[in-house]
Formats: C-alpha cells, sequence, structure tokens
C-alpha cells in the first residue's frame, strides 16, 4: 500500500513505518505527504530534491521532510531505507523545515525501537515519549551536506554512469569529451553550472561518496583506495577527510560500528 493511503487509512495514528527498496535509478518522482516524513538509508544512497534544493542522502544521514512539501527521490545505487511518517495533528511538534542530518548510533536505536513498537502497538505514551526525543535530537543534530552527484546532463550523466561502474577510470577531460561527444570547455561549463565546481573536483566527490559503501565491506582502507583509483591509502584518506572532516577509519568505527539488525 502507497504511504498516502496509509496515512488515509490510519488517521488516528501518531506514525507509520514503511520499509522501502529502490533500485540504482530509480526515480520517485516530486510528491508529497499529508505528514512529516523521515528517510532514513540503511543500505545504499539517496538524492533527494526539495524546495529548489538537492541533497545526498547516504546510509549514515537521515532527511526529515515537513508535511505537504513536494520532494523527488532518485536512487544513485540500489537503496532500502526505513521511512517514518508523522501525524503532524497529535500530541507532538514537529520543525517546519527540511533537513538532513548526520545518523548517531542513538538516533539509528531510537528509529529501529520505533519501527518495533510500531509493529507490536505499544502504548500511545511510551510511543510520544520516543518521539519526543527523536524530534529533539534531529533539532540538535549537525546538518550533513553532501556534494551532489547525479547531474542533469545527458553527457555528465553518461560520465557519471561509467564512474558508479567504474571508479578508477583515470580518463582526463579530453578523453571524456571525445567518448560523450562535447567539447573539453563545455564539459567544464555544464559542470561548474550544475555542481558549482570543477570536472575533477566532481570526478573525485563521486569517487568518495561511493566509497562510503565500501567502508561498510570488510575491505582494508588500501584496497578500497585502490579500487577507487587512488595511488596510495594515504592520497585516499587526505581527501576522504577534506570532503568529511575525518579518515576513513573513523568513519568506518564510529557511523558503521552500530549497524540497524532489522527485525521488519
Amino acid at each position: 500500500m502507497q504511504a498516502n493511503e496509509l496515512i488515509q487509512s490510519y488517521t488516528h495514528k501518531q506514525l507509520i513505518t514503511k520499509t522501502i527498496h529502490m533500485p540504482a535509478g530509480y526515480v520517485d518522482d516530486f510528491h508529497s505527504h499529508p505528514w512529516h516524513q523521515i528517510v532514513f538509508p540503511f543500505k545504499g544512497l539517496l538524492q533527494s530534491s526539495i524546495g529548489g534544493k538537492s541533497i545526498i542522502v547516504p546510509h549514515n544521514a537521515m532527511l526529515y521532510i515537513p508535511a505537504n512539501t513536494s520532494h523527488k527521490s532518485v536512487a544513485v545505487t540500489n537503496t532500502e531505507f526505513l521511512a517514518i511518517y508523522l501525524n503532524p495533528d497529535v500530541w507532538v511538534e514537529y520543525a517546519s523545515e527540511a533537513k538532513s542530518c548526520l545518523v548517531t548510533p542513538f538516533i539509528k536505536q531510537l528509529i529501529l525501537l520505533l519501527f518495533e513498537n510500531e509493529m507490536s502497538q505499544q502504548s500511545e505514551s511510551n510511543t510520544t515519549h520516543l518521539l519526543l526525543v527523536l524530534r529533539d535530537q534531529t533539532v540538535m543534530a549537525n546538518s550533513y551536506d553532501i556534494p551532489l552527484l547525479l547531474p542533469t546532463d545527458k553527457r555528465l550523466l553518461a560520465i557519471f554512469k561509467q564512474l558508479k561502474q567504474q571508479p578508477d577510470l583515470s580518463f582526463t577531460l579530453k578523453e571524456w569529451a571525445k567518448k560523450v561527444g562535447a567539447s573539453e570547455r563545455t564539459l567544464s561549463r555544464v559542470c561548474a553550472k550544475e555542481f558549482n565546481q570543477s570536472f575533477s573536483l566532481w570526478r573525485q566527490n563521486i569517487r568518495l561518496v561511493l566509497s562510503l559503501q565500501l567502508l561498510d565491506s570488510k575491505g582494508s582502507i588500501q584496497d578500497i583506495a585502490l579500487e577507487l583509483g587512488y595511488t596510495s591509502d594515504s592520497a585516499y584518506i587526505y581527501a576522504f577527510k577534506k570532503l568529511f572532516n575525518q579518515t576513513p577509519s573513523k568513519y568506518r568505527r564510529d557511523s558503521l560500528a552500530h549497524n540497524l539488525t532489522l527485525k521488519i
């Protein structure tokens, strides 16, 4: 059953939970819900557009979307996410602005507990207390802004799709331009227009954001660096730290050590 159908069927509830799978490339075009929504990808990457702004949501982040806010989501990779729909008319008052934030181990456990409680029909008061804590934690959490990956330009999109499959490709801008039938100047211009950054920086960000998933594997930092096309693990660590303000090892330790064990 679609989310809005569920909402119409359970208007008396404080929340509704849903697990959603989106294969790579799937587009959930612009739509809205009468309830607030929390999106938490526990696997994969989403790129969401809200109110003229686009946001990357990896599997260590969540996105809060206020009720009646038009939004669009694209699965950058195969993605599974937990969705929580929050009734705006009862018990808890939520924020009116969209927010993407880092998910702490504590927030992860709160999300899981809300899913379990909703299925087991826990008391309303218990649910209210958990929702109040989740709301406060979301308000206090640091915003998590990751550079965008998915372009609208068809030539850049062709490059993105190939880099997603082979992130270690070392083609120069000139080689990419020839491959997609454009000039170097055109590729540079459209990249600057879409992402406000150079082609080389966009390409590096693709590698780094995709590496978030690789860090969820048992591969060594050195193996991941080589798979991404870096000449050494130190070069990868330096670039990762510059973008995410932490080393890959710290990300792996802090963000992935408390993965959810879903019972849904």
